[in-house]
């Protein structure tokens, strides 16, 4: 397999500096990793070479052509990561688009259970804290620049967190990784590094999470998807302060 990272020769240039200095660098890997569900061609992922059977998880998971794994009757990678080869116990029509190629989604119908939890409350000194642990577990990002970030967190702690070279993959990542360790806590809130597509409030509502939390902005779909689904959408976390754009009660304290 693949790293999620290689090392290339560059030259570094200053306006200050007369001459250019070589150097190398690490540089994120690009990765073509092709879906084929039961035997047929889906898709085709760009992104980095790292948990890829979770990557098709979470993905058939946010398409909602698996609603859990007992679907999944076998799992495979093949020709080092090249083709994620998937079967199911059931058979599954190939849709004629996918959600995660665009931006966002189009509301054409209501959103359907699982209902949030209405007592989940958190205090917003709470939410600084479990963002400032997400952060401090970047390490791809921090070594290398140019990674987006999710992760799962309990109300507490971040114990599972992805790393990938698209927003979408992580959060496929993460629902995948969730799903294999079998579901192993109760998840409250998303983090996200990257802007909030109404494709990502979709996804978090499907998981059963009241909170998504990023440092950068919301679309204007995401946040009507989050004040229908009965999400607290909160962006531009910097520093010790954020932005609240839906359902504001949930910030208590």
């Amino acid at each position: 397999m693949r790293q999620a990272f290689v090392e290339k020769q560059v030259w570094l240039y200053s306006r200050s500096s007369e001459n250019s200095n070589e150097t190398r660098k690490p540089v994120i890997t690009e990765h073509a990793a092709a879906l084929y569900v039961n035997n047929e061609p889906w898709l085709t992922f760009i992104c980095s070479p790292t948990d890829l059977e979770a990557l098709a998880l979470g993905f058939l998971y946010g398409e909602n052509i698996i609603t859990d794994l007992a679907e999944i009757s076998s799992l495979k990678l093949e020709d080092s990561g090249s083709r994620i080869m998937v079967s199911l116990t059931h058979t599954s029509e190939k849709p004629a688009h996918f959600h995660r190629t665009s931006t966002g989604y189009a509301l054409d119908s209501k959103l359907s259970p699982p209902l949030l939890p209405a007592d989940s409350t958190l205090k917003p000194g709470n939410v600084l804290d479990i963002y400032r642990q997400f952060m401090d577990q970047q390490e791809l990002h921090e070594h290398v620049g140019g990674f987006h970030s999710a992760g799962l967190s309990d109300g507490f702690s971040v114990p599972i967190m992805v790393e990938d070279l698209g927003r979408h993959n992580c959060v496929d990542k993460l629902t995948g990784l969730f799903l294999l360790q079998n579901r192993p806590f109760t998840p409250n809130l998303l983090l996200l590094s990257g802007r909030i597509s109404s494709e990502m409030v979709f996804k978090t509502f499907a998981l059963g999470i009241p909170l998504i939390v990023s440092r950068t902005s919301p679309t204007a779909l995401a946040i009507d998807t989050a004040w229908e689904a009965g999400i607290t959408l909160i962006g531009y976390l910097r520093g010790a302060q954020f932005e609240v754009y839906s359902h504001p009660e949930r910030l208590q304290g």
